[in-house]
């Protein structure tokens, strides 16, 4: 069985930030960089900027803020998971918005997890990103 420590270390994983938060967006990017040399971070601080990002670039896993300004988390949802029962990219929801209404819908729409800022760890970050990943990579 593989763990997410292995996979870690013998796969880099492309990991694409979208959080409008300047501040959360720096820490949350140095944070995973420090977590592991494996992981190549891109950061975009708009739904579009992500959008842009995804559709130029490859990611395996997007970990996406809910909460815009101008917009909303979940029309990036909507954009790249069209099988949301099939997802073919890992999505994690990383939002200072605590509502379990909002991660059942986030789940729903393709979401593979859903943290709250103020209590997520380096740690669980980096375990709540690996196993998505892997589990897409798999299929």
């Amino acid at each position: 069985m593989t763990t997410p420590s292995a996979i870690t270390s013998t796969s880099p994983c492309n990991v694409l930030l979208i959080d409008d938060d300047s501040e959360h967006l720096a820490f949350w990017s140095r944070t995973l960089r420090n977590r592991s040399s494996h992981y190549s971070v891109l950061k975009a601080s708009s739904v579009e900027e992500g959008l842009e990002a995804f559709r130029a670039q490859k990611v395996d896993c997007v970990v996406l803020d809910l909460d815009f300004r101008d917009s909303s988390g979940f029309q990036f949802l909507l954009d790249v998971v069209p099988n949301r029962d099939r997802p073919e990219i890992a999505i994690v929801v990383l939002t200072r918005l605590f509502n379990p209404t909002l991660r059942e819908m986030a789940v729903h729409n393709g979401a593979q997890a859903y943290l709250v800022k103020q209590s997520t760890s380096a740690d669980q970050l980096d375990k709540v990103i690996q196993e998505p990943v892997s589990a897409v990579r798999t299929h």
